[in-house]
């Protein structure tokens, strides 16, 4: 759509997991980026990057799922400098200490239901808390806009 936009990660980094992407994916170790060294298979990415402590993962996995690992090197070849983008796409993690004027946050949050209240863990509110303080003037959290209303009425 001629949009320029800036990941938080860099072209060296979004290859790097592209690589290990294939290696897991042909049955083979990858040790480069650390993060999918811990794995045998592609399928232990997969079942990693669906837990609570594995999320930052889900992304990349997602990518690889749905558009394939040459998806991940053309992405890498179109990144486009912070300074000169039109957005920023990052992780929680990845923002934490900036700040933008505009934030959308999707929803990505592991809200679970238990006794029929909605509930996140403490992880969860504290990177939601981070989440819808990096907003400098606008924030849009209508990706979340019926979760958030059900997990505040139901802590009353």
């Amino acid at each position: 759509a001629g949009h320029k936009p800036a990941i938080r990660m860099s072209p060296t980094e979004i290859v790097a997991f592209a690589d290990c992407a294939d290696q897991l994916l042909a049955g083979k170790r990858a040790f480069r980026p650390a993060a999918f060294s811990l794995f045998e298979t592609w399928k232990d990415a997969q079942s990693f990057a669906q837990s609570a402590v594995g999320r930052d993962l889900l992304p990349i996995v997602r990518i690889v799922d749905e558009c394939g690992t040459d998806y991940l090197r053309v992405l890498a070849r179109q990144v486009t400098p912070e300074a000169d983008a039109d957005y920023v796409i990052s992780t929680v993690h990845r923002a934490k200490g900036l700040q933008w004027k505009r934030v959308k946050v999707a929803n990505d949050f592991r809200f679970k239901t238990v006794d029929g209240r909605l509930m996140l863990d403490e992880d969860e509110m504290r990177l939601l808390y981070v989440a819808v303080t990096r907003a400098q003037h606008v924030l849009d959290i209508s990706e979340l806009r019926e979760e958030l209303l059900r997990l505040f009425n139901s802590r009353r």
